[in-house]
């Protein structure tokens, strides 16, 4: 396994302004927020938790709030449990109503909030611009954010959803955060669901052409690649790259021969990886299957044993007392 850096995490309860508006510049930079409204009555909590590129804010605070924010270099996308969240920049303006879901601007702006509860998901842009760029071809101007709202209801939703699941897992201590192959899986989720949600150019670019057609030796070296590199962050576009081919010729050389992806092959390989550790463990030691499937990047335990009683026909926790 490679070495992770830490999961940073910290949280905060306080009933005074000034070190409520201190804790948000500390966390979030340039956000200096003026608060208007009975500071007697204030309450203000946060918990925010880093790893990797991955970050999670969770906030819920009275008064009416607002402040200038940005340029952003990072994608950041709040989901509003309780109260109100506008946005304003030059050209755009955003209400967030209690249930909604809205971007943040990349480019300097105003935001103004009331009473809220909210969750804040924050990755790198370029992460989710790596995404699109698998997608489809680049734009002529290069890939972009097109507005602040959802595209539709459902996938509000959507993201509700996942802001939803990922505050419910950051809060678990054993969560497996710490794992690199959890944060990669968890940060190309978000990507994914970010371009399915919010308006961006690859709603509107060209779709890339049939890929030419890719050797049956080429799949091979792809799987020994992968093999490899089972316990890394992989994507296909490095598996491509390191094979001489481009990342839909690999994609569809694997359906071709194979009759499945690169990535569900890699999932098949990381399996088997986690069979052998439950083989090898000593479960008096302290080892657990939800341990060692969040080791091999399955961030759901129900999902892993699933999956692993169709490969090899009993519980994981079977195999582990054995």
């Amino acid at each position: 396994m490679t070495d992770s850096p830490p999961v940073w995490r910290t949280e905060l309860s306080t009933r005074d302004p000034d070190v409520a508006r201190e804790a948000i510049a500390g966390v979030c930079g340039e956000h200096r927020p003026r608060f208007r409204g009975n500071r007697r009555d204030f309450r203000f909590a946060m918990r925010v938790v880093r790893a990797g590129p991955l970050a999670v804010h969770r906030a819920a605070h009275t008064m009416d709030a607002w402040t200038e924010s940005g340029p952003h270099s990072n994608f950041m996308a709040v989901h509003l449990v309780r109260g109100r969240f506008r946005f304003v920049d030059r050209e755009r303006e955003l209400l967030v109503p209690a249930g909604g879901v809205g971007r943040y601007p990349l480019r300097r702006s105003v935001l103004h909030w009331v009473d809220v509860v909210g969750t804040v998901i924050q990755v790198p842009l370029e992460q989710v611009a790596r995404t699109a760029d698998r997608q489809v071809e680049a734009p002529p101007h290069g890939f972009r954010f097109l507005g602040l709202a959802p595209v539709s209801p459902a996938m509000s939703d959507a993201w509700a959803h996942l802001s939803t699941f990922l505050h419910r897992l950051s809060v678990l201590p054993d969560a497996g955060l710490d794992q690199p192959l959890m944060r990669a899986s968890l940060t190309d989720l978000i990507a994914s669901t970010a371009l399915a949600v919010f308006p961006n150019t690859t709603m509107t670019a060209s779709y890339v052409p049939e890929p030419r057609r890719v050797a049956p030796s080429v799949v091979r070296r792809a799987q020994a690649y992968l093999e490899e590199h089972a316990a890394e962050p992989i994507t296909v576009a490095q598996v491509a790259a390191a094979c001489g081919v481009g990342p839909r010729g690999l994609q569809a050389a694997f359906q071709r021969h194979l009759g499945h992806s690169p990535l569900a092959y890699l999932r098949q390989v990381r399996l088997a990886r986690a069979h052998r550790d439950l083989v090898a463990v000593d479960p008096a030691r302290g080892a657990t299957v939800a341990g060692i499937a969040r080791r091999w990047g399955w961030s759901s335990p129900g999902r892993f044993a699933v999956a692993y009683r169709e490969a090899y026909g009993e519980h994981p926790s079977e195999t582990l007392r054995k």
